[in-house]
């Protein structure tokens, strides 16, 4: 995560509880991040929305089974029914695609600390 983990994010959330802030993190990973991050939201009284993304790529659906539901209608997202995250990954469709290296474009401050990229 940008902000350290779960621990750091469990913090975060902390101190949007404390001053009724609404939580809304950033996820543009892929579905393990996904379901990592909507089982901690699920946990938090403050966060509102979870960025997801579905269709990075046409073949995430052979992929990946996901424990959770998204409604088509309003996007709603029903928790995992399954144990632990709820996903289950296909090794060997994962093999049909291999690794394809992309230019990663971050900004790190002097303090560690993440940029916009």
């Amino acid at each position: 995560t940008h902000c350290g983990g779960l621990t750091a994010a469990r913090r975060i959330a902390a101190l949007a509880d404390a001053h009724r802030l609404a939580l809304a993190p950033h996820n543009p990973q892929g579905p393990v991040s996904t379901a990592a991050s909507l089982e901690f939201g699920f946990s938090q009284p403050s966060y509102i929305i979870c960025e997801t993304v579905h269709a990075d790529v046409p073949w995430r659906q052979d992929v990946v089974r996901e424990g959770f539901v998204v409604e088509p209608r309003g996007r709603i997202v029903r928790p995992n029914t399954q144990p632990g995250l709820g996903i289950e990954i296909d090794e060997a469709e994962v093999k049909k695609h291999p690794f394809q290296q992309e230019m990663l474009q971050r900004v790190f401050y002097s303090d560690g600390s993440v940029g916009d990229w």
